[in-house]
């Protein structure tokens, strides 16, 4: 198979949906296949691949964390139909989503989207009347749906919002996966050293963005109420964005300066040591669609304590290899602290964890993800 893969975000941006545009990538090309990436450019990022295009971006402002693409190439355009492709996977419906649409329709070639985000969550960065900002992103979606032969849902519980889109063309459940041997083999011993943490410190690992639909507030006050318990915690918060100066003053507020420890950004490559590192993995977001950093820390044997919500209520399940509760900070307080007291229960939910993380191997999800390729192309005339 020859595969154009179109994203608005790719390295070396660190998100969920760059770590999966770059798996998906891996997989294909260590089963034989083709696989063509159109990405936007980074300033100052040299590409390390082949088979990586890059259009011109405009870097905004810190909110807008990646560049956004130009969506028009001179020097690209002409040679997209020359690359003999079989399928145009999308991971975005704008900007670049839009320009693979074009090029599947004017090739005669299915086009496949990804639906990753919920993007009416992330209406705040919009400074609009929020209602209708959340009606626009959810009309663009439903009308970029109509263009496609087939919609992927990393997770079930997001397959009923496209029904309450409109959608109406195909659509496939396949869940997110990650490459299982790097948090198989990984070491937190350097990670626990770097942080000056004994090994009587239980340390409860996020990471991600830090930016207000990750609910991050609401963990930090959960945490304060279960280290005046249990002093021995500690919570590290690992990733940029436009909240993390804001999140590092709430946890100087809360008296928690010397607990919460707030590396920024790291090396997605170090990223298995820090879960190592880690005896919990904590996330309090209510936007997910199927997290991958869950299924990472699954992968390092941690345990997940977290809201149950979409992506990670049908990924976790409580009582077995995670807690999890409402969104009600109560609760979260008392599923977190039930966590940090029991070392038992740690090492019995991890052991799960990582049997769990066992079901999501990449090696499964590219064979899946081929099988529905093809299915959609038998029997297709290509126009060129």
């Amino acid at each position: 198979m020859r595969v154009a893969i179109f994203t608005n975000a790719y390295r070396p941006v660190v998100s969920g949906v760059v770590n999966s545009v770059d798996l998906i990538r891996k997989g294909l090309l260590r089963q034989g296949h083709k696989a063509f990436v159109f990405a936007p450019q980074v300033a100052g990022f040299r590409e390390q691949h082949s088979g990586v295009w890059r259009f011109l971006s405009i870097s905004l402002t810190r909110k807008v964390e990646f560049p956004l693409p130009v969506p028009y190439s001179t020097r690209i355009f002409p040679l997209i139909p020359k690359l003999n492709l079989d399928v145009i996977h999308t991971h975005h419906p704008f900007l670049l989503g839009e320009v693979g649409a074009h090029f599947a329709r004017s090739l005669g070639l299915p086009l496949v989207y990804t639906f990753h985000t919920q993007l009416e969550k992330y209406s705040h960065y919009v400074p609009l009347p929020q209602d209708l900002v959340r009606k626009a992103a959810r009309d663009y979606v439903a009308a970029y749906a109509r263009k496609c032969d087939c919609i992927i849902c990393p997770s079930p519980s997001i397959r009923g919002l496209l029904d309450e889109y409109g959608v109406t063309c195909r659509v496939e459940v396949l869940q997110n996966a990650i490459d299982l041997k790097a948090y198989r083999e990984a070491d937190g011993t350097a990670v626990r050293r770097e942080l000056g943490l004994g090994p009587d410190r239980v340390l409860c690992i996020y990471t991600g963005r830090m930016g207000a639909e990750k609910n991050l507030e609401f963990m930090l006050e959960s945490f304060q109420k279960v280290h005046l318990q249990h002093p021995e915690a500690a919570l590290l918060l690992v990733g940029d964005g436009p909240l993390l100066e804001d999140l590092r003053q709430k946890a100087r507020d809360l008296d928690l300066a010397d607990h919460v420890l707030f590396p920024g950004r790291v090396p997605y490559s170090r990223i298995p040591s820090y879960y190592a590192a880690s005896d919990l993995f904590v996330m309090t977001s209510t936007t997910e669609v199927k997290p991958l950093a869950v299924l990472e820390g699954m992968a390092t044997g941690l345990p997940v304590v977290a809201v149950d919500a979409c992506g990670t209520g049908d990924t976790v399940t409580s009582g077995h290899d995670g807690l999890l509760c409402e969104c009600d900070r109560e609760a979260y307080t008392t599923i977190l602290q039930t966590a940090v007291a029991d070392a038992g229960l740690r090492r019995r939910l991890g052991q799960a964890a990582r049997q769990t993380a066992e079901d999501y191997s990449l090696e499964t999800y590219t064979h899946k993800l081929v099988d529905l390729y093809r299915d959609l192309g038998a029997g297709r005339p290509r126009r060129f």
